[in-house]
C-alpha cells in the first residue's frame, strides 16, 4: 500500500486505540473529527495523510503544496 495511504486498520487504532471498533463506529469518529475518507471494498474506509493533516488543522484543504504561474490560464 502507498505510504500516504490510513488504512481502515491503522483508522481502527486512532479511532479507539487498543480495540477494534466496527466500521460504524469508525466512520462516525471520522465524520466527526472531519476526516474524508472513502470505501475500500473490503468492508472498512480508508483516507490520507493529508486529510488527516487537515482535519488536524496542520495543512489547509486548499492547499496544493505547489506554486503556479500567475500567467497560466
Amino acid at each position: 500500500m502507498h505510504p500516504a495511504i490510513v488504512p481502515f486498520e491503522d483508522l481502527q487504532q486512532l479511532c479507539k486505540p487498543g480495540e477494534k471498533p466496527r466500521l460504524a463506529t469508525v466512520e462516525a469518529w471520522a465524520k466527526r473529527e472531519g476526516i474524508r475518507y472513502r470505501y475500500d471494498g473490503k468492508g472498512g474506509i480508508f483516507t490520507t495523510i493529508d486529510a488527516v493533516n487537515v482535519a488536524l488543522g496542520l495543512r489547509a484543504a486548499n492547499d496544493d503544496g505547489a506554486a503556479y504561474a500567475p500567467d497560466i490560464i
